[in-house]
């Protein structure tokens, strides 16, 4: 017969920390603290077509000279290919994604480096090059297995073609 382990015992809780009354004193110090460094950032937000960001992308890529850029502290492309397919079939059905955030960078005139959003502008990239295959999409799954491939011609369609 197989011996039965015994019950662990559960690790006893110590008492909760108390922490340190915060005085009327702490308060003001902390808010001065936070007016000394608080900055006025100026910032101006945009709204631009997905193929006028990835155009912005992909332009003069190969040179290094492109006008939306990923700097290179930013992490590499990561996502797998059912997320990358996921944030495609949100841009299809219209569902809000979130911005870009971009810098101006003063040395590099009219560049405009990505702060956040480098793994979507990627994604759309990919997508639009039709190095990205959807998959696993739940709320347009007869997608799966598509690609973006436009056809060229005066009947020419933007929208995702099986085979890539």
């Amino acid at each position: 017969m197989a011996k039965t382990p015994a019950p662990q015992a559960r690790p006893k809780r110590s008492a909760p920390r108390r922490l340190p009354e915060i005085t009327e004193a702490m308060k003001s110090a902390a808010e001065e603290q936070i007016v000394k460094y608080h900055k006025t950032i100026d910032y101006d937000t945009r709204e631009y077509p997905v193929e006028v960001l990835v155009k912005k992308y992909l332009a003069k890529l190969e040179e290094d000279d492109n006008e939306l850029f990923v700097p290179d502290y930013q992490r590499e492309h990561t996502w797998p290919q059912e997320h990358q397919s996921k944030f495609i079939e949100s841009v299809l059905i219209g569902l809000p994604i979130q911005y870009l955030f971009v810098a101006d960078v003063p040395a590099k005139e009219g560049r405009l480096e990505i702060v956040d959003g480098s793994q979507r502008i990627r994604t759309l990239a990919d997508f639009v090059e039709n190095k990205l295959r959807l998959a696993g999409l739940t709320k347009l799954p007869k997608l799966n297995n598509f690609c973006f491939r436009a056809r060229e011609g005066p009947s020419r369609s933007n929208q995702p073609r099986n085979g890539c």
